[in-house]
């Protein structure tokens, strides 16, 4: 649990709100549209070159970009920036009081070069957006050209009805595209689409309320990295200095959060990263080779900004999870299904578990899953039992149910866990009680599994314990050898 509290520590320290003072509309918005451009909003465009901005690559375009963003935010103009150009910026951009227009920048970049201070704690953006509403990001490529300082890439703020579309960042030191506030389900009905996120600390990020996170590509490749041959290969985990964390984040106090159709690889540590959140799906991604888990959701991730202070409510479905520390893995959950998921350690020697209900969860059921564990020491599913040191420990109202496992120890569960897996060609494997108001037909026959050889016609080798309705014992029935 050590673990767990350092990594609440980590985040809250990355996202803290950034003061920005107000901003005014110095300049005037200029009409005329650039050529080729048209507008589904009927309201012109405007371009950052007609505010001074020049992007050759060398020009320290900051001040004329942002003199755009100030214009925009009074004449209600769409923002242009015109394609193979590259702006230099050493400062954030704020897009503040946007309303109805689209920020466009398709085959153009933003090139964060000799940056100012931006610290931990209080990290700035490239391009921040704070209280704006109905606004699509399209297009724009993010660059950290240095990564002396502290930045995110794009950060939405206190704003609703945002579409960030098509978006590419790389390299910058905290998140590449995230969504927060300071008060948790501030920001509103986000999509976040068809972007890709690479060499950043975090991907993409959020705890906003109504946020979709969809059809993205987050990559870290974090065995690659300089890195990672400075740590030999063994990444140093929360607390360290590393630039490479999880792929997608929903920190505390996140609602109806849909993450889905993302390719998430070779983070430094987990694929995807959920704290004490209600309402989340979690579906059809590809998460391989992470340092740590494929798929995390720690409901004792900083459970005073929840709803529930625990996660709550959760859909893990139709995920492809490979080759992680750990694939899928539950702390602290409730009312949970994890079902139809393809989840394998190929390593024989690699510690992972196939799909984890750790400490502290409740009412969770896992279902259809297709398990492949190929060290033989470790379970290919795991549910918590009882710790002689803390009995508060044990997950309970757990059901495993027709898994297809395949491995040396298939499960590890309490006795209280209700499972039932294929074990072999026509067979089921079920451990716990099962009760009927109809029959039980066996037309193949009942058959008791023996607990002494027999030797003897006739001799006693087992008995049927009888039961009530209420489940009282009626009594035994002895099954003679014939």
């Amino acid at each position: 649990m050590e673990m767990v509290s350092r990594r609440g520590a980590l985040r809250a320290g990355l996202v803290s709100t950034v003061a920005v003072g107000g901003l005014a509309a110095t300049e005037a918005a200029a009409q005329a549209a650039p050529a080729g451009v048209t507008t589904d909003t009927g309201v012109g465009w405007i371009s950052v070159l007609d505010h001074g901005a020049v992007g050759d690559g060398t020009t320290d375009d900051t001040a004329a970009i942002q003199a755009t963003l100030n214009a925009a935010a009074t004449s209600k103009q769409s923002v242009y920036f015109p394609a193979g150009r590259v702006f230099r910026v050493r400062d954030q951009l704020t897009a503040q009081g946007l309303t109805d227009v689209v920020i466009a920048g398709d085959g153009a970049t933003l090139a964060l070069t000799g940056a100012a201070l931006s610290v931990v704690g209080a990290p700035k953006a490239v391009l921040l957006f704070r209280d704006c509403r109905r606004v699509k990001l399209v297009g724009l490529t993010l660059l950290d050209t240095d990564r002396s300082q502290q930045y995110n890439g794009v950060r939405i703020s206190s704003s609703n009805e945002m579409v960030v579309d098509g978006v590419r960042v790389h390299s910058v030191r905290v998140n590449g595209i995230v969504v927060f506030d300071d008060t948790p389900r501030t920001t509103d009905d986000v999509l976040i689409t068809n972007c890709t996120t690479e060499d950043t600390r975090f991907g993409i990020s959020s705890n906003g309320k109504d946020v979709r996170i969809t059809d993205n590509h987050v990559a870290m490749d974090w065995p690659s990295t300089d890195e990672a041959r400075r740590y030999g290969g063994v990444h140093p985990g929360y607390g360290s200095d590393s630039d490479y964390f999880d792929g997608i984040c929903v920190w505390a106090g996140a609602d109806r959060t849909v993450i889905a159709n993302n390719t998430i690889t070779e983070c430094g540590q987990s694929g995807v990263y959920v704290q004490a959140v209600s309402n989340i799906v979690v579906a059809d991604n590809t998460v391989t080779g992470c340092q740590l888990r494929g798929i995390e959701i720690d409901g004792l991730g900083d459970p005073g900004k929840s709803v529930h202070g625990r996660a709550m409510g959760v859909s893990i479905t139709g995920n492809v999870v490979v080759n992680c520390l750990g694939q899928i893995n539950l702390i602290a959950t409730t009312d949970a299904t994890v079902v139809g998921n393809r989840v394998a350690n190929g390593s024989a020697t690699r510690p992972s578990s196939g799909i984890a209900v750790n400490l502290k969860c409740s009412k969770i059921v896992v279902s259809s899953n297709h398990v492949r564990q190929a060290n033989p020491t470790m379970p290919a599913l795991f549910v918590k039992d009882n710790d002689p040191n803390d009995t508060t420990l044990i997950s309970t109202d757990v059901t495993l149910a027709w898994n297809t496992v395949e491995g040396a120890i298939p499960y590890t569960a309490p006795a209280e866990t209700v499972v039932m897996h294929r074990s072999g060609p026509a067979m089921i494997t079920a451990q716990g009680s099962l009760k009927t108001s109809g029959k039980v037909i066996a037309g193949g026959g009942l058959g008791v599994g023996n607990s002494v050889t027999a030797t003897t016609v006739g001799s006693v080798v087992r008995k049927m314990e009888v039961f009530s309705s209420t489940g009282q014992s009626l009594g035994w029935i002895a099954i003679h050898n014939s």
